[in-house]
C-alpha cells in the first residue's frame, strides 16, 4: 500500500509534465486519438443512436468524483458554509466578466483569434473547482474542509451551469463551432443532464455504499488510477483534433496572444480568491483554500463538453488546453510563495481570527486552531488527487 501511495503522489507531482507529454504525442501521433474521439457505441439496433467517447470519459469523471464524496466531506463542507459561499461568489464574478467580456468582443465584432479565446476563458471560468485543488490545499497547510466543500457545492451545481454553457455556443459564429451539429441546439437538456450528469454521480456514490468500508480503500486507489489514465487519454484524444491544425499554421503573433491572455485568466482566478481572502479577513489557511478554489477549474471536463456540442475548434480546444498548464503553474507559484509551515500557518491564523471578529464572518474556532497538520477526519478520508482540471 506504501507503493501505491508513493505513486500516485508522484503521478500527481509530475502530472503537468504527463499532460506535457500527452498534447507533444497529440501533435506528433494524432491518429490514433482522432480514431479514439470518432469511436461512437451504438445504444441501440433500432436507430442510429450512439455514445461518443467523450461522454463516457466525462462519465467515468464524474462517476469518480460521486465515489469520492464521503460522509466525512459533507460534515467539513457544513463547518464553512459562509466561506464556502464566499467562494461560490468569487467564481461567479469571475465568470459574469469572462461571459461579458465575450458578449462584447461579439458587440464589436472582434477577430476569431480574441472571440475563441474569451469563449474558452468563459468555458473555464463556469467549471466546476477541480479535485486536484484539494491536493493543492494539502501542500500549503491550506484549510482542505474549504477546499472540499467548494469542490462539492460547485459540482452539485452542474444542473445549472450546463444551460449557461449552452446558451454561450448559441451565441458563437458558425465558424467557431465546425463540429457541432444539429444536435448542438438540444446539447444540454433535462434527459443529457440527468444521463451524463446526475446518474454518474449518484452512481458513483451508490457503489461506494455497495463497497463498504472494508475494500473501500482499495477500490478508491484502483478507481483513482483508472481516472487519471481516463484524463491522459481524454487531453490526448481531444488535443489531437486541434494541435497538429495550430503546428500548420504556426501563427507567432496569435500564440503570443493567447499566451498572454492564459497567463491573465489564470492570475486573475487566483487574485479573485487573495482578494476576497484579504476583504472580508479570512484566516490563512482559508484564504489559501479560496486561492485554490476560485483558481482551479475542471478543464478535462471543460475540453469535453467544448468538443462535443463545439466541436472545439483549434484555438478554444488550445485555450484550454493551456489554462490547464496555466492552473497549475500558478499553483505551483502559489505554493512557492505563500505556502508556509504548520507552526507558521498557526501563528497567523490565531492573529488573523482576532482580527476577523469585526468583521461578521464566524468561524469554528476548534477547527482554526488545528492547523499545524490536518484534521484527523481529512487525513484519513481525504487521499491525493491528480485530476489535471
Amino acid at each position: 500500500m506504501g507503493v501505491t501511495s508513493n505513486l500516485r503522489t508522484w503521478i500527481h507531482r509530475r502530472f503537468i509534465f504527463l499532460l506535457f507529454a500527452a498534447y507533444v504525442l497529440a501533435a506528433l501521433i494524432p491518429s490514433p486519438g482522432l480514431w479514439l474521439k470518432g469511436l461512437d457505441w451504438k445504444i441501440s439496433p433500432l436507430n442510429d443512436a450512439s455514445i461518443s467517447s467523450g461522454l463516457i470519459m466525462l462519465g467515468i469523471l464524474l462517476f469518480n468524483a460521486g465515489f469520492s464524496v464521503s460522509k466525512e466531506h459533507l460534515k467539513a463542507l457544513q463547518t464553512r458554509p459562509t466561506v464556502s459561499l464566499l467562494g461560490i461568489f468569487g467564481k461567479s464574478l469571475l465568470a459574469i466578466f469572462w461571459i461579458g467580456s465575450l458578449l462584447m468582443a461579439l458587440t464589436l465584432d472582434l477577430s476569431s483569434i480574441w472571440i475563441s479565446m474569451l469563449a474558452g476563458f468563459a468555458i473555464v471560468s463556469i467549471m466546476p473547482v477541480a479535485t486536484s485543488s484539494t491536493a493543492w490545499s494539502q501542500q500549503t497547510n491550506a484549510n482542505v474542509a474549504l477546499s472540499l466543500g467548494l469542490l462539492l457545492l460547485t459540482t452539485a451545481m452542474l444542473p445549472v451551469i450546463l444551460p449557461i454553457l449552452d446558451w454561450m455556443i448559441q451565441h458563437l459564429p458558425a465558424d467557431l463551432k465546425p463540429g457541432a451539429g444539429l444536435e448542438s441546439t438540444k446539447s444540454f437538456d433535462l434527459l443529457f443532464i440527468f444521463i451524463w450528469i446526475i446518474l454518474p454521480i449518484f452512481s458513483g456514490q451508490f457503489f461506494r455504499l455497495i463497497v463498504g468500508s472494508k475494500y473501500r480503500h482499495r477500490v478508491s486507489a484502483g478507481i483513482k488510477w483508472i481516472n487519471a489514465i481516463n484524463l491522459l487519454l481524454l487531453n490526448y484524444m481531444h488535443g489531437s483534433s486541434f494541435l497538429p491544425e495550430r503546428i500548420r499554421s504556426f501563427e507567432p503573433a496569435s500564440m503570443l496572444l493567447l499566451l498572454m491572455g492564459v497567463s491573465v485568466c489564470c492570475i486573475l482566478a487566483f487574485g479573485v480568491g487573495a482578494i476576497l481572502g484579504k476583504a472580508f479577513r479570512i484566516a490563512f489557511p482559508e484564504k489559501l483554500a479560496l486561492m485554490f478554489g476560485t483558481g482551479m477549474n475542471n478543464n478535462g471536463m471543460a475540453l469535453v463538453l467544448a468538443s462535443q456540442f463545439l466541436g472545439a475548434s483549434g484555438w478554444i480546444g488550445l485555450t484550454i488546453a493551456l489554462c490547464t498548464f496555466g492552473q497549475h503553474l500558478v499553483a505551483a507559484g502559489v505554493q512557492i510563495l505563500f505556502g508556509k509551515s504548520p507552526n507558521e500557518v498557526v501563528h497567523e491564523t490565531a492573529e488573523e481570527e482576532k482580527l476577523s471578529k469585526p468583521s461578521g464572518l464566524k468561524t469554528d474556532q476548534k477547527l482554526d486552531h488545528r492547523h499545524k497538520s490536518q484534521p484527523d477526519l481529512l487525513t484519513k478520508n481525504t487521499e491525493t488527487h491528480h485530476s489535471a482540471s
